[in-house]
């Protein structure tokens, strides 16, 4: 990481380890004066979250959460449905994801290991 952190070609970096080890990089992203672009979550909890994001902003460098989805065709089209009103306010929503277990893949990675991932597969993939 110091090589990166150092190497003045290097812009910016984009931090995509689990978020166990977002609070760490971050910061010291954040000391060597480069902007980040953090996967989400942003980190396991609240409070890593706010160190995180008052340590870019107390040296005014540009921190990124990599909520990129949103910019799809389909979420806009269906956030354009929504703010529409055509189909009424939204009391609620139901989300079911099924996909296979990749082969060779461990029943409990890190994203079931909440002191890794900080909440599992909902926090990790939820976000989306």
């Amino acid at each position: 990481l110091e090589g990166i952190l150092t190497d003045p070609e290097v812009d910016a970096i984009y931090v995509a380890t689990p978020p166990g080890s977002h609070l760490e990089v971050a910061l010291e992203v954040a000391k060597h004066g480069k902007p980040c672009y953090l996967e989400k979550p942003m980190a396991r909890n609240l409070t890593e979250s706010m160190e995180i994001a008052k340590a870019f902003e107390l040296l005014s460098i540009p921190l990124f959460v990599a909520y990129y989805r949103r910019s799809y065709k389909r979420f806009l089209r269906l956030k354009a449905l929504l703010d529409s009103g055509r189909y009424g306010p939204v009391s609620s929503v139901q989300y079911r994801l099924e996909r296979p277990a990749p082969l060779g893949a461990t029943p409990q990675g890190w994203r079931q290991d909440a002191s890794v991932s900080g909440g599992g597969l909902f926090v990790d993939l939820g976000s989306h």
